[in-house]
């Protein structure tokens, strides 16, 4: 055990002395522990290199420092929020955890990479495919203002919930009676509809039950958790309530941590906006030249089903599974013509998230290997091919190791395009 700590210590002082290497003057900093990856160190080069002028700013929107000028960092604070499944600093930190998705891209990355880009307050930056709602809580944290779309209705949901829940308190979610509540949402899962002798009484007692929340974010917030029971039962066959509950109560604490953290740290959250729409039509939602950057992790449709991991949830809300197929990017066609389809969609893609962000900014994809019926597409290259063709130039390329299932190495890279032409 000592010699593990040797080696810890000793490989941390060259990757300081990196990190620090081409800034002027001294800054006293301190990396994490737990920072010993290449594309770690680099995006902490990254995001130092642009603050470094001002530490105390840095101090509080930092990703991979725990000490800036002897003092605690925020994300030392706000990662010690774990959620479950948390490793270290990276992922599933606050309300990153809430709600089960696939292929999520590590929180701790995307705020260096907002650092990395300068972005501040008066600033707005984009996420066109947003998933989980990774860039939306990291850019709130930092005091940026953050927008995005996404065609799925259960990602727009659990990514805005988990930011208002950024918002919200313990003493406005626990207003709600939580059996009434949970009835309310399990009436419609139980078909109570059709089989009720009294159909004014069910309607009756629905709005007398919808009445017990008049804050949108509070009803959107316990939808949710439903969901996640749902979630629950239909996987691991975990009793609704039961489940319910058990998330309930869990994402209660992490909300109580948060609202204290708030009291002890001067944050200024920024404001979310998140918007059901299609990547491949973002200039007719936005002005052009918009946005101040973009960062988003275009899905994995081709090798990971979204629609089919969230057919309980579209099936509840009663959203035709069917049409969104036809929608989304990376699942319409078979074969062949579904990888066309979806190379297709991401040079559409690119062209307009060139049309909303502005001369000389950055644009962010992250996106990792993908093997289709036993052949692995060259997905991270096709991108640097569209991105061009739309008037970006690559300015980095970071790969990230990535062990997946049955211990199998894959790697994923973020795409670093800058514009500088304007989209035909």
């Amino acid at each position: 055990m000592v010699e593990d700590q040797e080696t810890t210590m000793y490989m941390a002082e060259p990757i300081m002395d990196w990190i620090l290497s081409g800034i002027p003057e001294p800054v006293n900093v301190k990396l994490f522990d737990d920072v010993g990856s290449i594309y770690e160190a680099q995006l902490a080069k990254m995001e130092l290199s642009r603050w470094w002028r001002d530490l105390d700013s840095f101090r509080r929107r930092c990703a991979y420092f725990e000490e800036v000028n002897g003092e605690k960092t925020f994300h030392y604070y706000i990662s010690n929020i774990r959620g479950e499944g948390q490793i270290g600093r990276t992922n599933q930190y606050l309300t990153h955890w809430f709600y089960p998705y696939k292929a999520k891209f590590h929180p701790q990355m995307v705020k260096a990479l907002i650092n990395w880009m300068g972005l501040k307050g008066e600033d707005r930056i984009l996420d066109t495919f947003v998933g989980s709602g990774t860039t939306f809580i990291e850019a709130k944290t930092v005091g940026v203002d953050s927008w995005g779309v996404d065609i799925n209705p259960i990602c727009t949901l659990m990514s805005r919930v988990k930011c208002e829940l950024l918002d919200l308190t313990t003493e406005m979610l626990k207003e709600v009676p939580r059996e009434k509540i949970f009835h309310h949402f399990n009436r419609k899962m139980r078909g109570v509809l059709g089989k009720t002798s009294n159909l004014e009484l069910y309607v009756k007692n629905l709005e007398d039950e919808s009445k017990l929340i008049s804050d949108d974010r509070v009803y959107r917030f316990y939808q949710l958790c439903y969901l996640y029971a749902l979630s629950d039962y239909t996987y691991i066959k975990k009793p609704m309530w039961e489940g319910f509950n058990s998330n309930l109560d869990a994402i209660m604490k992490t909300v109580e941590k948060f609202q204290a953290l708030k009291q002890k740290l001067n944050f200024r959250l920024g404001n979310v906006e998140v918007l059901e729409g299609d990547a491949r039509k973002l200039s007719e939602m936005f002005p052009r030249e918009y946005f101040a950057g973009i960062i988003t992790s275009p899905p994995y449709s081709i090798a990971v089903d979204y629609i089919k991991n969230d057919l309980h949830a579209l099936s509840y809300l009663n959203i035709n599974a069917d049409t969104l197929v036809k929608d989304m990017v990376g699942l319409r066609g078979k074969g062949d013509e579904r990888i066309d389809n979806y190379y297709k969609d991401m040079r559409n893609s690119f062209k307009e998230m060139n049309k909303v962000l502005q001369p000389n900014r950055y644009c962010v994809t992250i996106i990792g290997d993908v093997t289709y019926k036993e052949k692995k597409l060259p997905i991270h290259q096709k991108y640097i091919e569209f991105a061009q063709e739309a008037g970006f130039a690559l300015d980095k390329i970071i790969g990230r190791p990535v062990l997946g299932g049955y211990a199998r190495l894959r790697y994923e890279y973020v795409l670093i395009f800058k514009k500088i032409n304007d989209a035909d």
